[in-house]
């Protein structure tokens, strides 16, 4: 091979890294990242996730889906990372666990009314829990013994699950949110109010990641934790 096509495969190669565009996808999370009334995306997790890829020089797209929607496309696609996710030991060999953005516990939640009280985790076996599919929720109960269409109510998001409880009140007991999220609907949502938390899962505080598919290229992956590193390690 001569000079001339050695110089132009690596200036191609060059241009190629360049080129790169990562497709982040992401779901209404509050108050982690969610969709403002404007419909931007806003939250202390996107700030920071923007943060790491602008300072990295990346090109990227974020786009807002359904949880379920936003976890495989990250499975499936091989340009694709996913936020706000948290680790756990099925999803461990799922992904590129590329840095840790923060983290939040989760309680099992019920409407005042309904009186229900859980003093165990395997005391919600006897009652019907909403759970968003293929979350972090949804898989610590599979593992300890609670099964979908008897102890599981899967649904694709949170958006409803309020009216739920409410209006089918002999289709869903409880419900399972981090209490982040709790927090900040019940403070602009007077439907959230009604509810209280009945049991924090214990064990259960973990961190969110962005996590990448496996073939994100790997310069790419470096550059974001050296970047992630210089901007929040320190601190």
């Amino acid at each position: 091979m001569g000079v001339y096509s050695i110089g132009l495969c690596i200036l191609l190669m060059s241009f190629s890294a360049l080129a790169y565009t990562l497709n982040i996808v992401t779901e209404n999370f509050p108050d982690f990242q969610y969709l403002n009334e404007k419909g931007e995306l806003i939250g202390r997790s996107a700030d920071k996730v923007r943060a790491v890829l602008d300072g990295a020089g990346v090109d990227y797209t974020i786009n807002v889906l359904s949880w379920p929607a936003a976890y495989n496309a990250a499975l499936r696609k091989e340009d694709t990372c996913v936020f706000s996710t948290a680790r756990n030991t099925i999803r461990e060999n799922e992904f590129n666990w590329v840095f840790p953005i923060d983290t939040f516990s989760t309680s099992f939640y019920a409407l005042r009314e309904s009186k229900i009280k859980l003093n165990k985790l395997e005391d919600a076996q006897v009652y019907r829990t909403a759970v968003i599919r293929d979350n972090f929720s949804h898989q610590f109960l599979m593992e300890h013994g609670f099964q979908e269409g008897r102890q599981l109510i899967l649904i694709n998001s949170f958006d409803k699950v309020f009216e739920l409880l409410k209006a089918r009140k002999d289709f869903v007991d409880l419900v399972i949110l981090s209490d982040a999220q709790f927090r900040f609907r019940s403070a602009k949502e007077q439907t959230a109010q009604l509810l209280e938390p009945v049991y924090t899962l214990d064990k259960f505080n973990t961190s969110l990641y962005l996590a990448c598919n496996k073939n994100v290229p790997k310069h790419i992956l470096e550059k974001l934790q050296e970047t992630y590193n210089a901007l929040y390690s320190a601190k």
